[in-house]
């Protein structure tokens, strides 16, 4: 595999600055500390500005579910380009989409509404969910992303430093997070302790307006954590003892990236809600509301102009979105997911006993969570420090990850080449524990 970086960075590194002079604080921290500019990108493969090539492993956090530049999706956005770009009217795109959506949603969750990001998204699943049980309170769990507005912000626990107060009603209980429980139990003998727990939050701290639970099917920003089999159930039980929903916010792991079309089809559980982007538009940026024709129907929800967004239904988001979903589809990439992240899997494992930093290796289909450790026996956290000269370490080396918390995350393309993925695998493995490929 020849690539990775060299020492050489000169145009990359003037490119860099001279958009800092106008761009403001706040990007990603992999952005920051790689800084990498990108050129060309095809596939799972990246060109930066120097020429270097680098495995793309990061996928825009989730968002590259078909590779850059698929030559389906290319043509399918040029040619709405230079037809109808702009407008929420009816469509030939939106006619396409509907279409495209059909083959992945399934009775009852056969219902969409499109917006242009996810914590838009996430709000307005939170007005839905407030018009059809009139009530107007939530849980959500800790380690959870969920956005970065008011509402979606007060689902986030954990990253609320600094931006109170919040809204009232929204409190959380801790995730299944089996590796690090904070109970200090060990599944499956806790019986879902983590749910009770959950369960008595809601008795002591509800008014009696609990509208409903909102959680991820797997935790993306804490390092792909995967619950064990029957969280999903066993959280839908307790919403139902409340007269309230389940929201399952899939916009990581929808659209195929868990090797299923959405998360929660891996249990025998039905959400009232589902919040799917990501993935759903290979790079454009839309996103959407899921729920059955019933719960749509509610007011406000359901009132003229109540539940639009300006962009979410233009024609290049539905072009995006029926060109994505087709190709997931026909090329059945949530198999492909599954059973090349299963592999994966097998060959990251042993990292847990062989790289001095790994504490864990979980995931489920493509999306996978490598967690650094400063002490395998307490489970420290590593330093931020360790955990970006690890990233450098494999971008260097090559494969371009994402990070969350003390964890890497990677995001490979849903039609990544097997072999190409086997072979980053190896480079990562490598890079971890100081060994030679």
């Amino acid at each position: 595999m020849a690539i990775g970086l060299t020492s050489e960075r000169s145009r990359s590194d003037a490119h860099w600055a001279a958009e800092q002079r106008v761009i403001g604080p706040g990007l990603q921290a992999v952005m920051l500390w790689s800084k990498l500019c990108v050129e060309h990108a095809e596939g799972a493969m990246l060109t930066d500005a120097d020429g270097h090539e680098i495995v793309d492993f990061q996928g825009a956090g989730g968002v590259n579910s078909i590779g850059h530049s698929h030559p389906r999706y290319v043509a399918a956005l040029a040619a709405q380009l230079t037809a109808t770009p702009a407008g929420a009217f009816g469509s030939p795109a939106r006619l396409d989409m509907v279409n495209a959506l059909s083959r992945v949603l399934s009775a009852p969750l056969d219902r969409i509404q499109l917006y242009s990001g996810g914590t838009e998204a996430v709000e307005a699943a939170l007005r839905l969910a407030k018009s059809v049980t009139g009530k107007h309170e939530f849980l959500s769990f800790w380690g959870g992303f969920h956005g970065k507005t008011m509402g979606s912000l007060a689902l986030t626990s954990g990253a609320r430093a600094g931006l109170g107060p919040l809204p009232a009603g929204f409190f959380s209980a801790p995730y299944a997070n089996c590796y690090r429980c904070p109970l200090k139990l060990k599944s499956p003998s806790c019986g879902f302790a983590c749910v009770d727990l959950a369960r008595d939050v809601i008795k002591r701290e509800s008014t009696g307006a609990f509208a409903a639970i909102v959680v991820e099917p797997v935790q993306g920003r804490s390092g792909n954590v995967v619950p064990p089999d029957g969280y999903l159930a066993a959280l839908k039980e307790v919403a139902e003892e409340f007269d309230a929903l389940l929201i399952a916010d899939e916009m990581m792991t929808g659209f195929g990236r868990t090797g299923a079309p959405m998360a929660y089809q891996h249990e025998d559980v039905t959400p009232d809600i589902v919040t799917v982007g990501k993935g759903m538009g290979g790079g454009y940026p839309v996103t959407g509301v899921i729920s059955t024709a019933a719960h749509m129907s509610a007011a406000p929800f359901s009132d003229p102009s109540a539940s639009s967004s300006s962009f979410g239904a233009f024609p290049m988001a539905c072009r995006a979105v029926a060109a994505t979903t087709d190709v997931l589809v026909e090329e059945d990439l949530a198999e492909h997911a599954r059973k090349l992240g299963a592999e994966l899997l097998e060959l990251l494992r042993p990292l847990a006993d062989e790289a001095p930093l790994v504490g864990d290796v979980r995931g489920l289909g493509l999306a996978i969570g490598i967690e650094l450790v400063a002490d395998k026996a307490t489970k420290e956290p590593v330093s931020g420090e360790v955990l970006r000269e690890t990233f450098l370490a494999l971008l260097r080396a090559g494969v371009l990850v994402m990070t969350g918390g003390n964890t890497l995350r990677l995001y490979p393309p849903l039609n990544v080449d097997a072999d190409l993925a086997r072979e980053s695998a190896g480079v990562i493995r490598a890079t971890l524990t100081g060994g030679s490929r």
